[in-house]
């Protein structure tokens, strides 16, 4: 593998205890997730972040895929999340409750059709 042409991913989890509380999650988006926090995180190395629903039965979850520039990257754009999505700085996210399962990797093998 090419160092330089590594992608380092973060995949998030988030478990709701309701389907009324992901999907009042989901209609939150564009208060927690401003123009101008994805305008730092860009400027940080964030090349791409996407947000699923997930439809397993029986389960309330989104995931969350994030791509980095690099791994020096990944660290920016933590700090940047961290801060933003304290309580203070984001009530719009205070108000649910939810956990949170991380995953941080790089792509090993990656397939696209044309």
């Amino acid at each position: 593998m090419n160092k330089k042409n590594t992608t380092f991913l973060n995949s998030l989890y988030m478990d709701f205890l309701t389907e009324n509380e992901l999907d009042l999650f989901l209609k939150s988006l564009d208060e927690i997730w401003t123009a101008e926090l994805y305008t730092n995180l860009k400027q940080n190395g964030l090349i791409r972040h996407v947000i699923s629903k997930v439809w397993n039965k029986g389960q309330h979850r989104i995931t969350q895929v994030f791509e980095y520039e690099s791994q020096d990257s990944f660290k920016k754009c933590e700090s940047i999340l961290k801060d933003a999505f304290t309580p203070k700085n984001c009530p719009a996210l205070a108000k649910f409750v939810f956990k949170i399962f991380n995953n941080r990797g790089i792509v090993v093998s990656e397939y696209k059709s044309d």
